[in-house]
């Protein structure tokens, strides 16, 4: 099964209700960076009532092709690398939204080219939103 053919994202029962969920790997992501990602918006975008699944955080290039094959995720979210390190990484991932975070930490790249936002966890929650339902 190829990533065009597999469903943007899963719906999985939650109690009563389906939850839709958008599955995430994190790509060169520091600790309290991936932390806040984790623990802050996670909360805030199922408060919608749709979930970020962070299926897999990885801290080198080396071994993205095979991670985001084994993975399959909806979307990748690059941290502050270098903008040479960025560029491999989304495109690496050339059929899966990628946002990446400014090397200053303080705007949301993506995933159009021309996207572009002041890093808070609300912009982030609400771009996750925007990807999910743009799915």
């Amino acid at each position: 099964m190829t990533r065009a053919s597999l469903p943007p994202y899963s719906q999985r029962p939650l109690g009563e209700s389906l939850v839709r969920e958008l599955r995430a790997v994190l790509v060169m992501m520091p600790p309290l960076l991936a932390g806040l990602v984790r623990n802050v918006v996670a909360v805030r975008f199922k408060q919608a009532d749709a979930q970020l699944a962070i299926v897999e955080e990885i801290s080198d290039l080396e071994h993205l092709p095979q991670r985001l094959g084994a993975t399959k995720p909806d979307l990748l979210i690059i941290g502050p690398a270098s903008d040479a390190s960025q560029k491999v990484a989304a495109s690496i991932a050339a059929h899966t939204p990628v946002l990446t975070v400014s090397s200053n930490l303080n705007r949301i790249l993506g995933p159009g080219p021309t996207d572009e936002v002041a890093f808070t966890p609300d912009a982030l929650t609400r771009r996750l939103s925007e990807i999910l339902h743009d799915t």
